[in-house]
């Protein structure tokens, strides 16, 4: 290889020929690091990945102006409040409550008949940002789980048997030793908080009161939530009213998983303690965050016993805490289901994804390469509907291929197919 070699530069002053090509080469190997800065020729090595957003990191109130604003409630109902009742997003499987791959799923299914709907006045498909789909899939999440299926005659029975009445009114009597639970007003995220914050003098005043430690199984929180939601007074549920306590903040949500000293007795993917069951990647996880407070309250005893040996502080949260580390359990995936690699590779190919993004999702002709920087999470999935997902049902039409349609179960395999590349 041919080697470089500068001119030799007249002498000027002082300054020799050696000391010259020294000036030379400093000054080639500046605009050298210069150019790597700016042309980042390493790709992902000079770059900070963003840190990957939960389905609570959108703001729902702008969430809710969206629904309103891009066209949605003319075709679709939340609690009754869309205009034509067309296909309802209300729950109807208690089975997937509270799951955003639900959602997620009847978005990409549902794709090319909401963007003919959603074409401008010049036959152009609106693009939402993709703050603006966090924000509507926020939105469209908190409604969901407000929407929960419960049957409120049970929870009413279990308000009785569980011996809440003993110490809790709802709709303003007076004279109980605890707080009205009309206040909560539905959201299970206070409720999750609430819960935590006075479970020890609850459990004080029960073992004075010889009452034992109520557990609740399966969808008895959902019931006992739904109860209370119908029963306190000037409470409606359903998505009328987006949650004040978002939009949250995951980054957050891991920092107090430290602080709060979550992270002594559970593990995220290994990392922590074996005290309690690991919050990472599950197979088995709870399907709504209702369903998570009554985890929370089920194992309540047992950690408070926990943290007394260990001599660990009495944490406590404020309401939009909580909602941050429910938001970072999202992003670790406790929250989420998680899918079969094998699966997704089947539905992959399958749906026709490989025509585009190569057999191995490499990319093609057609498609970028799938393989990403961070996870693939829901969130990011409702982003590409909305905003890659016209140009992708364009190029399908070109080729005659049909779009796909994609049940919950196909979309979590799907993902964990990407995740995997």
């Amino acid at each position: 290889m041919a080697l470089l070699v500068f001119p030799k530069f007249r002498r000027i002053s002082s300054v020799s020929d050696w000391e010259w090509e020294t000036i030379a080469w400093t000054a080639l190997l500046a605009l050298a690091l210069l150019a790597a800065f700016l042309l980042n020729p390493w790709g992902k090595s000079l770059k900070t990945a963003p840190p990957p957003l939960s389905v609570l990191s959108g703001n729902p109130v702008h969430g809710a102006t969206l629904f309103s604003t891009l066209g949605c409630s003319s075709c679709h109902s939340l609690s009754g409040t869309g205009q034509m009742l067309r296909t309802s997003l209300a729950k109807t499987d208690s089975a997937s409550a509270g799951n955003p791959a639900r959602l997620v799923a009847g978005m990409w299914s549902h794709g090319t008949q909401m963007w003919e709907k959603m074409k401008d006045a010049d036959g152009r498909w609106i693009r939402p940002s993709q703050s603006d789909m966090l924000d509507l899939l926020t939105y469209l999440y908190i409604a969901e789980y407000e929407d929960e299926p419960g049957d409120a005659a049970r929870g009413r029975s279990l308000f009785l048997q569980k011996h809440c009445a003993d110490c809790h009114s709802l709709s303003g009597e007076p004279g109980k030793i605890g707080p009205d639970l009309s206040l909560l007003k539905g959201d299970p995220i206070v409720w999750a908080q609430r819960m935590w914050n006075h479970r020890r003098a609850m459990q004080a005043v029960m073992k004075e009161s010889e009452i034992p430690w109520p557990t609740f199984q399966d969808h008895e929180m959902v019931d006992l939530l739904t109860y209370i939601g119908k029963t306190a007074s000037g409470n409606q549920r359903g998505g009328s009213e987006p949650s004040n306590l978002l939009p949250a903040d995951p980054q957050n949500g891991k920092r107090l998983f430290r602080e709060k000293a979550c992270i002594s007795c559970h593990a995220i993917n290994g990392d922590g303690g074996k005290v309690g069951p690991d919050l990472g990647l599950q197979h088995n996880v709870p399907p709504s965050i209702t369903l998570f407070a009554g985890l929370m309250w089920n194992h309540s005893p047992a950690m408070l016993a926990r943290m007394d040996e260990a001599t660990f502080a009495r944490t406590q949260f404020a309401q939009r805490e909580m909602a941050d580390l429910i938001g970072y359990l999202y992003v670790v995936r406790y929250m989420e289901p998680v899918g079969s690699v094998d699966r997704g590779r089947k539905v992959f190919h399958e749906q026709h994804c490989a025509n585009c993004h190569g057999r191995h999702g490499e990319g093609g002709k057609a498609g970028p390469p799938l393989a990403h920087e961070q996870e693939y999470l829901f969130p990011e999935m409702a982003r590409v509907v909305g905003t890659h997902g016209p140009d992708m049902y364009r190029k399908m039409q070109e080729k005659n291929i049909a779009w796909s349609t994609l049940d919950e179960q196909q979309l979590v395999d799907l993902l964990a197919f990407l995740n995997s590349l």
